[in-house]
């Protein structure tokens, strides 16, 4: 049984390991000086990479230190391999190191393990079957915050590097409950996997860190994808950012994509002027049931609309009010395609056009009851301007609630552009 194969092999090469860790070896640097590679890290990849070739001459390997040749595509049964995943700590602390083998059929991950060498504790995941730990099962992950989160993240993703601005990163090590940098991909996951951690983040990753745990986490309920929320592909280097579902979605839209930061991977979304009211009135009238006050800030402004696939799924309005300032209106998400960060790059956007138009600064204004919004707003850099009391009673809207908040006061947030 392919399983059990596996299981063997990578006990077998952990026990080479730890015989081999108090030896003198070679230390070679890859590609900067933390990237190191050991003649054990070749030896056990060629060791796996030997055993896998005599018993399934078919099937294809990745490995890190380039051993095997990789496949020319993923078709098949592929097996991706890190022979000792956090070779800086199996050098300097002789611990927190792991073998990670994953094992893809057709393009989709069935197996993943992950081995911490040094405290003997082997981590498997069978797709739709559950995760264990040295054969106990892991129970569902723990839904979390960032507020209420403890990370690991490596100090590099918030200090100057050529991946991401510092100032994208800085505020969630600010606003967790803790950070630690662990410096072993697979074996975050897997302790992510095993509740020991909250959520994972990186900006460099390869499939062979990151298939096993990958399945790992989403085998206890949780979810990988890219630092701006994408899927996650098996064919190059990668951001990754893994946690709850909560946690994800809470990193991505308050944290990623408020700071404007770029997708890693084509635009998915196309915005693009509107010139029909017709066709996008039914979108606006989610953010302002005021039909004739729609219609007066079409004539007066700028609509914006997101495209997804050819599906109209966001707007947005400009108006301007002076020289200098510019108000955003009636940002509205199609309900089915609500929480896939379209609001947030239709923020961005807007802000974008509102820059390049001269304005100096931008006015939005919502609800009190509309706690959401607002904190979208805030963590955009907006900050409270006035407060307008009994502004929505007063001007014909209907009484409604919101997280039991009555809709009374009209809000308005400005920030510089």
């Amino acid at each position: 049984m392919l399983e059990w194969f596996a299981i063997d092999l990578i006990k077998q090469a952990g026990e080479y390991i730890r015989q081999q860790i108090d030896e003198r070896y070679e230390i070679e640097r890859k590609t900067g000086k933390g990237d190191l590679v050991t003649e054990i890290d070749r030896a056990v990849e060629q060791l796996i990479v030997d055993r896998i070739q005599d018993a399934y001459p078919n099937h294809h390997i990745v490995g890190e230190e380039g051993i095997s040749t990789g496949p020319a595509d993923l078709t098949g049964t592929v097996w991706f391999v890190d022979p000792i995943d956090g070779t800086l700590n199996f050098i300097h602390q002789k611990r927190m190191f792991a073998i990670s083998v994953a094992i893809m059929i057709d393009e989709v991950v069935e197996y993943g393990f992950v081995y911490d060498v040094m405290a003997d504790e082997l981590f498997v995941a069978r797709r739709n079957q559950g995760a264990t730990l040295n054969g106990r099962i892991l129970p569902a992950i723990r839904e979390h915050y960032v507020r209420d989160a403890f990370l690991s993240m490596n100090a590099t993703w918030v200090t100057p590097n050529r991946q991401i601005a510092p100032e994208v990163l800085a505020p969630i090590v600010k606003d967790s409950v803790g950070t630690r940098a662990h410096g072993a991909a697979s074996l975050e996951l897997a302790w992510l996997a095993a509740g020991r951690v909250d959520g994972y983040i990186t900006m460099r990753n390869m499939p062979w860190d990151y298939a096993a745990g990958k399945l790992l986490v989403e085998e206890v309920g949780g979810r990988v994808a890219s630092l701006y929320g994408e899927p996650i592909r098996y064919d190059g280097k990668t951001s990754v950012l893994a946690g709850s579902e909560t946690f994800v979605n809470d990193v991505v839209k308050h944290y990623v994509i408020a700071k404007g930061a770029t997708p890693e991977v084509r635009p998915d979304l196309e915005i693009q002027p509107q010139a029909s009211y017709k066709d996008v009135e039914t979108l606006l009238l989610l953010a302002n049931p005021q039909e004739a006050m729609i219609q007066e800030q079409f004539k007066a402004g700028e609509t914006y609309v997101a495209m997804l696939g050819g599906e109209l799924v966001g707007a947005y309005m400009l108006v301007r009010r002076s020289d200098e300032l510019i108000e955003l209106v009636n940002i509205a998400v199609k309900p089915e395609r609500q929480n896939q960060t379209i609001g947030q790059r239709l923020l961005q956007d807007a802000i974008r056009r509102s820059k390049g138009s001269g304005a100096k600064r931008m006015l939005v204004c919502t609800g009190n009851s509309s706690v959401v919004q607002l904190r979208f707003y805030q963590q955009a850099g907006f900050r409270f301007e006035s407060v307008e009391r009994d502004y929505f009673p007063n001007h014909g809207y209907a009484a409604i609630e919101e997280d039991g908040l009555p809709l009374l006061d009209r809000i308005c947030l400005t920030r510089d552009l």
